[in-house]
């Protein structure tokens, strides 16, 4: 098949064998940065146009990695196998080689260097979204907040509103930002994002974090609105609902907060890590409220039996493990566990083997919640907490495991440090926070030390507001 080299949307050169490949890859890029359901569909149409699209075949790896399921790393070898056949069959621009060669480093358990070899890219080519958004995604997986913010703070501010796909940039940049606890520029970065790209839910996702993060629950309310504004997106769909509920928790909403779980988050039953992560750690914030959520553990912890020796990601083991705890079965979370000390110990991929690290204390610090031992609990879900940003996720998402631990403290009776948590939660979010608030009110009426009165004289914020008085659990 002749090819030619042609450019894309954002302006990169890639080397593909006419129209009908370069306009299904344009409708791609788009549909990657903006989340779409459809990205897939793009992908399949630019490969049957150009069966010998290099770049195609190893973004296709890429993506079937990311999804952290251990059945599709033979696929995602296989699109290997195909990229480089294509790239001997046909020159391609050394920008194109060297996201094959990441899909390489990946396959070789090297996911880092994976990330390195697209940011190194962006060295030559600031503009190329596709190895941006690749690089940023694989940064947050493995938990590396400071280098994803680090590359996004150089790149994102180089692209003007000109350029067609800038709001998805900002957006990422927005994502970044939170996460360093850069929040006031957090939000001016995604508000601007979502305003020049409105299908940016990314973007839109990082704002709803910012107003997580620091209390806003109204605000995030509001700005996630009635779900068109990201009714086009995939399951990424599914966790802005979470942040729905989340907002809902907080104003202590637990009606509504099952049913946004019952019709929206878990009325498709997906198995992907993520899904079952969203609802697995608000089964259990809910339970950390008194809530009591029937038998809605059972279908996660029948999904989560088909994945104890996945063994991809650590942050989905730790949600499996959930899982498995939730509807009682305890040797399945204990099988994750154990496998976990095993990858600390002999993993060929170094970041596996950090990750596990931390993730094997978690998992047994669930496990001995579970089992009500609480002081068991507290000091392994302490001794994971510094460095639980190796298991990727974000703050929002790990914050189960600080809740878990303050829960612990606090059954366990060591109510000083219970309350020392609970303070430094309050100073860090800046705002209120219901699980916070109710706990040193608790703590409070029990008299538990001076530390409690620390607290509350820190975070005024917490009661100001007056979420006890709103709740309904």
């Amino acid at each position: 098949m002749s090819y030619a080299i042609h450019h894309d949307l954002s302006g990169m050169r890639i080397t593909v064998s006419g129209d009908a490949a370069r306009l299904a890859w344009n409708d791609l890029l788009e549909a990657l940065l903006a989340h779409a359901a459809t990205t897939p569909e793009h992908l399949a149409r630019a490969l049957v146009a150009d069966p010998d699209f290099a770049l195609a075949h190893a973004v296709k790896g890429l993506m079937l990695l990311s999804l952290a399921r251990a059945e599709l790393t033979a696929p995602a070898r296989d699109c290997l196998a195909r990229a480089q056949a294509a790239a001997l069959l046909r020159p391609v621009t050394p920008r194109e080689a060297m996201v094959v060669e990441a899909l390489a480093l990946w396959l070789g358990d090297a996911p880092r260097r994976a990330a390195e070899r697209l940011e190194a890219i962006l060295l030559a080519h600031p503009r190329d979204v596709l190895a941006l958004k690749l690089a940023h995604g694989l940064r947050f997986m493995l938990g590396d907040q400071a280098e994803m913010l680090s590359t996004l703070g150089r790149i994102a501010p180089g692209f003007g509103e000109s350029h067609p796909l800038a709001g998805f940039v900002h957006g990422c940049h927005a994502f970044a930002l939170e996460e360093q606890g850069f929040y006031a520029e957090a939000e001016r970065a995604g508000r601007r994002a979502v305003a020049l790209s409105p299908r940016d839910v990314w973007g839109r996702h990082a704002v709803a974090h910012v107003l997580e993060m620091t209390g806003r629950a109204d605000e995030g309310i509001a700005w996630l609105g009635d779900g068109r504004a990201w009714a086009h997106a995939n399951n990424l769909r599914f966790h802005i609902v979470w942040h729905l509920a989340l907002f809902r928790l907080e104003r202590g909403e637990t009606d509504e907060v099952l049913r946004l779980y019952d019709e929206e988050i878990r009325a498709e039953e997906t198995d992907d890590y993520r899904d079952i992560a969203n609802g697995a750690s608000l089964l259990a914030r809910l339970g950390y409220a008194g809530v009591d959520v029937g038998d809605r553990w059972e279908e996660l912890a029948a999904k989560a039996e088909r994945r104890i020796h996945d063994g991809r990601l650590v942050f989905a083991d730790l949600h499996y493990a959930l899982s498995l705890l939730g509807a009682g079965h305890a040797d399945g979370a204990e099988a994750i566990a154990r496998s976990l000390i095993e990858d600390a110990r002999a993993h060929p991929s170094g970041e596996r083997r950090a990750a596990a690290r931390k993730g094997a204390l978690a998992a047994f610090g669930l496990i001995a919640f579970h089992e009500g031992d609480h002081d068991e609990a507290a000091r392994l879900l302490g001794a994971a907490r510094d460095g639980l940003a190796a298991i990727g996720g974000s703050h929002a998402q790990r914050d189960l495991f600080e809740q878990a631990y303050a829960e612990s403290l606090i059954r366990a009776g060591q109510h000083d440090r219970a309350a020392e948590i609970l303070g430094q939660r309050l100073k860090r979010r800046g705002g209120p926070n219901l699980f916070a608030a109710r706990r040193l009110a608790l703590l409070r009426s029990r008299g538990a030390g001076h530390l409690v009165a620390l607290a509350v004289a820190s975070a005024p914020l917490a009661t100001a507001h007056g979420p006890l008085e709103r709740t309904t659990s």
